[in-house]
C-alpha cells in the first residue's frame, strides 16, 4: 500500500542519494566527450521535482546544472552556453524548481524549465533536436509514463547519439501486475512497500490494467511470470528478476546497448527498482558500465555494509556481480572466449567490453575481462594491437583503456 507523499521532498532519502550519484558519476565524462563531438548536447530531466530537497540537499537538475557549468569551464573547445542546452520537464512544483535554480544560478537563464507533464511534451522538445547529443533521464512518478511505444518513437528523431537513464521500479510493477491478474502477493518479499512513489499508478483486477503494464514493459511476458509466482514455482524475488530480464531484452530490440543495474539497500535483499541505461554507442555504453561498477562498490560498501569495509569479491577466483550473484573467473573466462568466437573481423576493446556486457550484465570488474583477454593473447587465439605500440621511453605499451590518442584492437586468430 502506498504512503502518504506529502513530504515527499521534505527530506533526500536514501533511494534518491543512490539515483543521483548514478546520473552524477556519468554527466561529467559524458558531457566533456562529447563536446568534443561539435555537435551540441541536449539534456532532459523529464520528471525534475523541485530541484531541491526542503533538507538542504540538491535534487537532480541542480546536480545536472551544477556538472554542465564545470564542464564547460573546462572544456577547451566549447564554452558557450548553447553547447549543453538543458531542459526541466516539471507538471506539480515547476514555479519550486525555477525559485531554486535562479537562486544558485541568479544570473544563469540558459535552461528552460517546461511546467507540464512529460507525456505531452517531451517529444515536441525532441522534434527540432536532429543531430543534437540527447540524454534523458527518466526518473518518473509512476510505472505508467514508461510507455515503451514512446521509447519506440524516439529512434525516428535523427539524432547524432541518443541515451536514457531509466528508473524501473521493477518491485513495484511486480506488485501491480499480481493486482491486475488477481494473484496475492505473499510476505517472502522483505520491504516490498518502502519505495515510495510520488504518484503512484493505481492498478486493478482490470483488462485495461492488464493492457497498460502491457504497454509499459512492451510485451505481455509478464503475465506467465505472475502465473508461475501464483503457482508456487517461483518466489518474488524471482519473478522480479524475469519481468526485470524480459524488460532488458525488449529495450535491446530498440537500442543496441542496455545495462541493468539493480538497486537494493541491504545485501540480502532483492531490488526495489532497476537504473536501466540504454545507448546506441558503445562509448556510451562503456562509459555507464564503469559508473555503475563504481557505484555497486560504494553501495556495498558505504550503505549496505553500514561504512564499514568489506570484500568487493569473494575471492581470487570467485566475484560478485551486479545481481548479487557469485561468478567464477572459470565462467567468465569461458563467457569472453565465447564472445571472442563470435568475432568476423577485427574488434576495438571498447566495442568488445561493451558488446560483452549487453550480452551477460556487469558480472566483474573490467580487469578481470582484461586478464582473461591476456590469457587468450598468450594462447595465440587473439591478437591484441594498441597504438601507439610503444611507450615515448621505447617501453612495449600495456594500457587497457582507449581514448582519443590511444586505441586497442583484438584479433581473432583460431
Amino acid at each position: 500500500m502506498s504512503k502518504n507523499n506529502a513530504e515527499f521532498f521534505k527530506e533526500k532519502n536514501e533511494w534518491s542519494v543512490i539515483k543521483d550519484k548514478l546520473l552524477g558519476g556519468y554527466l561529467k565524462p559524458y558531457f566533456q566527450k562529447l563536446l568534443m563531438s561539435g555537435h551540441p548536447i541536449y539534456y532532459v530531466d523529464c520528471f525534475a521535482g523541485k530541484g531541491r530537497f526542503q533538507d538542504g540537499k540538491d535534487g537532480s537538475p541542480l546536480i545536472a546544472l551544477k556538472i554542465r557549468d564545470e564542464c564547460l569551464k573546462a572544456s577547451r573547445i566549447a564554452r558557450r552556453p548553447s553547447s549543453i542546452q538543458t531542459c526541466f520537464i516539471e507538471k506539480t512544483h515547476g514555479d519550486e524548481l525555477i525559485k531554486n535554480i535562479q537562486l544558485l544560478f541568479p544570473t544563469n537563464n540558459t535552461y528552460e524549465v517546461i511546467k507540464g507533464k512529460y507525456e505531452d511534451n517531451i517529444e515536441p522538445c525532441l522534434a527540432d533536436k536532429k543531430d543534437y547529443n540527447v540524454f534523458l533521464y527518466v526518473d518518473p512518478y509512476g510505472i505508467k509514463s514508461l510507455s515503451t511505444a514512446r521509447l519506440d518513437r524516439f529512434k525516428e528523431f535523427g539524432f547524432g547519439t541518443f541515451e536514457m537513464l531509466i528508473n524501473f521500479n521493477s518491485f513495484g510493477f511486480f506488485r501491480n501486475a499480481c493486482k491486475a491478474l488477481k494473484v496475492n502477493y505473499r510476505n517472502d518479499i522483505e520491504g516490498l512497500d518502502e519505495l515510495v512513489e510520488y504518484e503512484p499508478t493505481k492498478f486493478t483486477a482490470s483488462e485495461q490494467s492488464q493492457r497498460m503494464l502491457t504497454d509499459i514493459v512492451g510485451g505481455e511476458y509478464w503475465k506467465p511470470i505472475i502465473m508461475r509466482y501464483n503457482n508456487g514455482e517461483i518466489d518474488g524475488y524471482q519473478a522480479e528478476l524475469e519481468i526485470s530480464l524480459g524488460y532488458k531484452q525488449y529495450l535491446n530490440k530498440l537500442y543496441k546497448y542496455v545495462l541493468n543495474m539493480p538497486i537494493r539497500l541491504k545485501h540480502s535483499q532483492r531490488p526495489k527498482y532497476r537504473m536501466m541505461h540504454v545507448s546506441n554507442h558503445e562509448d556510451g555504453c562503456f562509459l555507464m558500465a564503469q559508473n555503475m561498477l563504481k557505484r555497486k562498490e560504494e553501495l556495498f560498501i558505504n550503505i549496505q555494509q553500514g561504512g564499514q569495509i568489506s570484500l568487493f569479491d569473494v575471492s581470487d577466483t570467485e566475484f560478485t556481480s551486479v545481481e548479487g550473484d557469485t561468478v567464477s573467473i572459470y565462467e567468465i573466462e569461458n563467457n569472453v572466449y565465447s564472445q571472442i568466437t563470435k568475432l568476423t573481423r577485427p574488434i576495438r576493446l571498447t566495442s568488445f567490453i561493451a558488446s560483452f556486457i549487453n550480452t551477460y550484465g556487469l558480472i566483474c570488474e573490467f580487469k578481470i575481462i582484461y586478464n582473461a583477454l591476456e590469457k587468450l593473447e598468450q594462447s595465440g587465439i587473439i591478437r591484441i594491437e594498441r597504438q601507439p605500440s610503444h611507450t615515448p621511453t621505447r617501453r612495449i605499451s600495456r594500457f587497457w583503456e582507449e581514448d582519443r590518442d590511444k586505441t586497442i584492437t583484438i584479433w581473432r586468430l583460431k
